[in-house]
């Protein structure tokens, strides 16, 4: 059953998110290309694998999504379309609203687990990729949850009326609506860890948090922990200006450019995203993170919060963090008034 009106409710079922296996690039001719690039979905899957684990380990039920079938995958390769997204950020395409699920983006590798759900779905394309669907374009990333009160992102990634479509068709009048503008980023610019806690990133100059969460305390972070990365070398500024980063490899011209070429649907512009507040929230007393981030744990302990870490070591590739590769189904708890 879906049932999530917070990030911060005890969490009970949610889904994370899967890389293609290295096989599915095994037509790569170039050996140097094909090894760096299996080698990231290798290390990929391990750290998405060990998150389940990490998950499970406090009493969730962790689901997967399904993989495109190869033949299909090769096709799209013949056809010079690029290589699709791999089901990996499913935060991104759909959220639970109550105790409805929205799907703002229909993707195939989720219908398996979304059929569970099916009165539950309210799904407005009308097949896999409906030109005309009202939602096109929209991410379900600009929609934050907290209880009673839901924050929308009107931005490039969440338009106005689109923002309407999802207040008419899937919320009540029991929820009160408000305007959050964060461009789109809203799983890195701002998370509620639990009542009165925030963690915010630099990018959150057109958040009102003090007008909006009144006696919060709110912890702002100002750089990444890619900054730490670029300065010991490991990232080819001068190829890519910001764009996507490899931990532990320095990316080859030949790399860089069968990337930039064939993968451009997989990578985003990492040097804006703060991933220490792409978290993924247990219950108000544990919450995971990606990497170790001393301000951030201090904050946490001070509030009486376990933060554990689960590697993502690809974050900086795939320009997603803890909170983009999962979805939350269900929470126990209900509607609350919190503000």
């Amino acid at each position: 059953m879906i049932n999530a009106y917070t990030s911060w409710q005890p969490l009970e079922e949610v889904i994370v998110g899967r890389a293609y296996t290295p096989d599915y690039f095994d037509f790569i001719d170039d050996a140097q290309v094909r090894n760096q690039l299996q080698q990231i979905l290798v290390e990929t899957e391990e750290d998405l694998d060990n998150l389940q684990k990490t998950i499970e380990t406090y009493g969730a039920r962790v689901r997967r999504p399904n993989l495109m079938d190869k033949d299909k995958f090769q096709n799209l390769q013949v056809r010079g379309l690029g290589a699709p997204l791999p089901p990996l950020t499913p935060r991104d395409w759909q959220i639970s609203l109550g105790q409805k699920l929205l799907r703002v983006l229909s993707i195939q590798e989720l219908d398996s687990i979304c059929a569970d759900f099916t009165d539950q779905v309210v799904n407005p394309h009308k097949s896999a990729w409906d030109p005309d669907c009202i939602l096109n374009g929209a991410s379900a990333s600009c929609i934050v949850r907290v209880g009673r009160d839901v924050f929308f992102d009107n931005s490039d990634y969440l338009r106005p009326e689109q923002t309407q479509w999802i207040v008419d068709n899937v919320l009540g009048p029991e929820y009160r609506i408000h305007e959050a503008v964060t461009d789109g980023h809203g799983d890195a610019v701002f998370a509620i860890l639990k009542p009165g806690v925030i963690l915010s990133s630099k990018h959150d100059m057109h958040l009102h948090l003090a007008q909006d969460f009144p006696g919060w305390e709110v912890l702002k972070i100002w750089d990444s922990s890619i900054w730490a990365a670029m300065e010991v070398g490991k990232f080819k500024w001068e190829n890519n200006p910001g764009a996507w980063y490899v931990q532990g490899q320095t990316p080859t011209p030949e790399f860089t450019k069968f990337v930039d070429t064939y993968l451009n649907k997989w990578t985003g512009f990492v040097a804006e995203t703060v991933f220490d507040v792409n978290c993924l929230v247990l219950d108000e007393e544990n919450v995971i993170f990606s990497a170790y981030n001393r301000d951030v744990f201090d904050f946490c302990k001070r509030h009486r919060i376990n933060p554990i870490i689960s590697e993502l070591r690809h974050s900086y590739f795939w320009d997603g963090g803890v909170s983009c590769c999962t979805q939350d189904l269900r929470r126990r708890g209900g509607l609350e008034s919190y503000l």
